[in-house]
């Protein structure tokens, strides 16, 4: 809201919240209380909703903004990568070594396992 509508908003509740304390206040008067009229408590009434009224035209009647976010443009994607594919040749594996286990002795007689591979 503006400076002006704040101004022009607090001063009207005020001037009805005034209106109203001032219409319903009881008037120094030294009679009985049940003989006097009920039009204090009409007139307060009515101060009450023309103020409301007007505060509440005042209210509605400012609109706050609105944050709209902006459209980018973007730029297109790339397109996407070519994709080639190579057959691959290879070698077959070689066969397994052909492996088995002698007893062997060493130069002092001892006898050991030994891998032989051809």
């Amino acid at each position: 809201m503006s400076f002006m509508k704040k101004t022009v908003s607090a001063g009207l509740v005020a001037v009805s919240v005034a209106a109203a304390l001032a219409a319903t206040a009881p008037s120094a008067e030294a009679r009985d209380r049940h003989h006097h009229r009920g039009d204090d408590v009409l007139l307060g009434a009515a101060a009450g909703i023309a103020g409301g009224l007007i505060g509440g035209a005042i209210v509605s009647g400012s609109q706050r903004p609105v944050y709209v976010e902006p459209e980018y443009d973007y730029a297109p994607p790339p397109p996407p990568p070519q994709v080639v594919y190579r057959r691959a040749y290879y070698e077959p594996a070689p066969p397994p070594p052909r492996c088995h286990f002698e007893w062997v002795e060493n130069e002092y007689g001892e006898a050991y396992r030994a891998r032989v591979c051809y």
